[in-house]
């Protein structure tokens, strides 16, 4: 005899940046407080197994658990080295164990709320039921952070990846200016893709160094210990140190619409777009994608009604960047050089945030090789 599934108002399936971000806006709701909720994940989230930077311009609703924040950012290219004053914003690091600690703690002591560790098999959207190996579970919305399956290439889409290798080391002496970080060195070989190292110190004597790519593969393990090897010997001087932490990851880079769900199934994070298509930035679109669809359950709507879309110019612009990127007519390098080098860091960061006037959009553009993008952005549009 099949056991009836346990009965939830939401499930939660996945426990990472989005899954969880999604149960701190929904606590922070009185009208939705009260509501069973599941969490599922077939990790207990017990280890720091990735860091998340964003920038804005406000406090998170994560402040208290922030590992670091800067106020002043570096760039640098061949061409180009600019120290940045990035007011009214504020770059944010958050290492995931802190967040996990954080958000567990919410719930520790609230009867309606349940964790269990469990491997997701299958999802019935029509039902709204999952089924793990140890039990199945049922709810009026699944809420899913999970790609269950690799994103199929459609003709006219353009696919990359943005892939990294992250380190945290620690030096015997003090080496590092914890006011200021580098978001972008594109200083190193490019091997005709787009590569840049992040340099994000906490102290001066630690800082995560991570070793970045735009392409459509990955590379291999020894590849990126290789390179950040020699960038920290040759551009950060420093021959002695020790490896505290590594990480790694890949992330879909793509103008592919994800899907979004269904009427009892909603896609959430990167399974339901949350990742900008041409940077690969997804925390920060998480915060938003998930504060609206908090309000809408306390409006008593289905969660992706008025839904706030990505304006198509935004989508638009993705389309052209991920096409001139793909098809390496002029070197990435030279894009992100001539933005930094002639624009206030404000208006670069609220483009990349999506939250840009189009008169700064148009100030951007002017910087771009006119040529190349206005070719990529006729052939997208046609």
């Amino acid at each position: 005899m099949e056991l009836k599934p346990k009965i939830y108002d939401y499930i939660i399936a996945g426990t990472g940046a989005a899954g969880l971000s999604l149960l701190c806006h929904i606590l922070s709701n009185d009208n939705l407080k009260d509501k069973s909720i599941l969490l599922i994940d077939r990790d207990l989230k017990d280890k720091n197994d990735r860091t998340w930077c964003f920038w804005d311009t406000g406090e998170s609703p994560f402040e208290s658990c922030l590992k670091h924040t800067w106020k002043k950012l570096s760039f640098h290219s061949p061409d180009c080295s600019r120290l940045l004053d990035i007011k009214p914003y504020a770059y944010k690091m958050l290492d995931s164990l802190s967040f996990y600690n954080y958000c567990f703690n919410l719930i520790k002591d609230k009867t309606n709320i349940s964790f269990i560790q469990d491997e997701i098999r299958h999802v019935d959207q029509e039902k709204g039921l999952v089924a793990g190996l140890k039990d199945s579970y049922q709810a009026a919305y699944i809420f899913n952070s999970i790609l269950f399956k690799n994103i199929n290439q459609l003709p006219g889409k353009h696919y990359l990846l943005q892939h990294f290798k992250g380190i945290f080391i620690q030096t015997e002496v003090p080496v590092f200016n914890a006011e200021e970080a580098t978001l972008m060195d594109f200083r190193i070989p490019q091997h005709n893709d787009c590569r840049f190292v992040y340099v994000l110190p906490v102290n001066n004597t630690e800082a995560l160094i991570e070793y970045t790519g735009f392409s459509s593969e990955a590379l291999s393990q020894e590849c990126y210990d290789r390179e950040l090897q020699a960038y920290i010997q040759e551009y950060l001087n420093i021959s002695k140190y020790k490896i505290t932490h590594e990480e790694f990851g890949i992330i879909p880079m793509t103008d592919a619409a994800f899907d979004k769900g269904s009427k009892k199934l909603i896609n959430i994070g990167t399974a339901g777009g949350a990742t900008k298509a041409s940077t690969g930035y997804t925390f920060s679109f998480i915060q938003k994608q998930c504060a609206k669809i908090a309000d809408n359950l306390a409006a008593g709507v289905h969660p992706l009604a008025k839904s706030s879309k990505r304006l198509d110019k935004y989508r638009f612009y993705d389309s052209i960047f991920l096409r001139v990127l793909s098809e390496k007519k002029i070197p990435a390098v030279s894009v992100f050089s001539a933005m930094f080098s002639k624009l206030p860091a404000e208006v670069i960061l609220s483009f990349l945030d999506e939250e840009s006037s189009l008169l700064d959009d148009i100030r951007l553009m002017y910087t771009l090789d006119k040529a190349v993008f206005m070719s990529a952005a006729l052939r997208n549009f046609f």
